[in-house]
C-alpha cells in the first residue's frame, strides 16, 4: 500500500482539484478527507453524554445495565487469557 498526504483548504464551493505526484501508479485508489481540529464540525454531545446515551439493543438482546457493563469489563480485565 502506498499513501500520499497533502494539505488542502476546502473552499466555499466545495470543489477541490488534486494533482497527484507521478510516482503514484495509475489504477484504483481511495480518497479520504480528514478534517483538522480547526476544520472539524462541532459535535453536539460531550464525551460523558455520548457514553451515557442509551443504545437500542438488537432483537433478542435484553437490556444491559451499567452494572452489567462494569462487571463484564472487570471480568474481561481479570486476565482470562483467552483473547
Amino acid at each position: 500500500m502506498k499513501a500520499h498526504r497533502m494539505a488542502i483548504v476546502i473552499p466555499e464551493n466545495h470543489e477541490v482539484t488534486v494533482k497527484l505526484p507521478s510516482d503514484l501508479p495509475p489504477g484504483k485508489a481511495e480518497m479520504i478527507i480528514l478534517l483538522t481540529e480547526e476544520g472539524a464540525p462541532q459535535r453536539g454531545l460531550s464525551v460523558d453524554e455520548l457514553l451515557a446515551a442509551r443504545l437500542t439493543p438488537p432483537p433478542g438482546v435484553g437490556h444491559v445495565s451499567l452494572a452489567d457493563m462494569e462487571r463484564a469489563i472487570e471480568e474481561g480485565a481479570g486476565g482470562r487469557g483467552d483473547l
